[in-house]
């Protein structure tokens, strides 16, 4: 696993910390381990692009809290390594409107399978795999046909992981939206998560439990 995914919880705090800010700042420093050249296609019912870019996660800092790592989910603009953007926007996966309606809680299992990101092929078959979750609208995911289409290095992979999503979605997933206005160019709008933190009622819960346990074993502990 990437090391820039080492403080989720501290990372989860900060970000729905920030969730009702007006605006964002977000800084991308550079890939994640790497990255590998892609070529895409994406067709109707989204609006047609194509062309060849570099996949992998982005180095990302949120109003200039801890680096961590973010995936893009907008083939159509682009950012700039280095620099800082002021016009973002937080908003939870389950608002945002991607082309696909399973795409929040699918993004959500792909993160949840926990796949080691050591390297450009890694970084790149995830973004793959974000990027086919983002667009495509067939009902199942191949890189190799349907309204999102991917070919390179890492497509492969990106394939495995998509047919091996976890079961069960354990984290929340986060989009950072940026759109154009007459003032400012958009840019990517990118995607990231962080592990679901339980509900108080959960702690509460598991704590109740914890005493159960610790009472009942007090009860049976032999006498000397």
């Amino acid at each position: 696993m990437s090391r820039l995914l080492i403080k989720p919880i501290a990372l989860a705090c900060f970000a729905f910390g920030s969730l009702n800010a007006h605006a964002d700042s977000v800084t991308f420093t550079g890939y994640v381990n790497g990255a590998t050249n892609t070529n895409f296609s994406i067709s109707a019912p989204n609006t047609p692009v194509s062309g060849a870019s570099g996949a992998g996660g982005f180095a990302t800092s949120l109003n200039g809290g801890p680096t961590f790592a973010s995936y893009c989910v907008d083939l159509y603009e682009h950012i700039g390594f280095g620099s800082t953007y002021t016009n973002y926007t937080q908003v939870s996966g389950a608002a945002h409107a991607f082309a696909n309606t399973n795409a929040n809680t699918d993004i959500g299992r792909l993160f949840s399978a926990g796949h080691a990101l050591a390297n450009g092929t890694d970084q790149a078959a995830f973004q793959i795999a974000i990027w086919e979750i983002a667009y495509e609208t067939t009902g199942s995911y191949n890189v190799a046909n349907g309204s999102a289409q991917f070919s390179g290095a890492a497509a492969a992979l990106a394939n495995t992981w998509l047919n091996s999503l976890a079961t069960t979605n354990t984290f929340n997933v986060m989009v950072l939206e940026n759109v154009a206005t007459r003032d400012m160019v958009g840019h990517q709008d990118v995607v990231y998560a962080t592990p679901a933190v339980p509900e108080p009622t959960t702690y509460a819960l598991m704590a109740a439990g914890l005493l159960g346990v610790g009472f009942v074993a007090r009860r049976r502990a032999p006498k000397r």
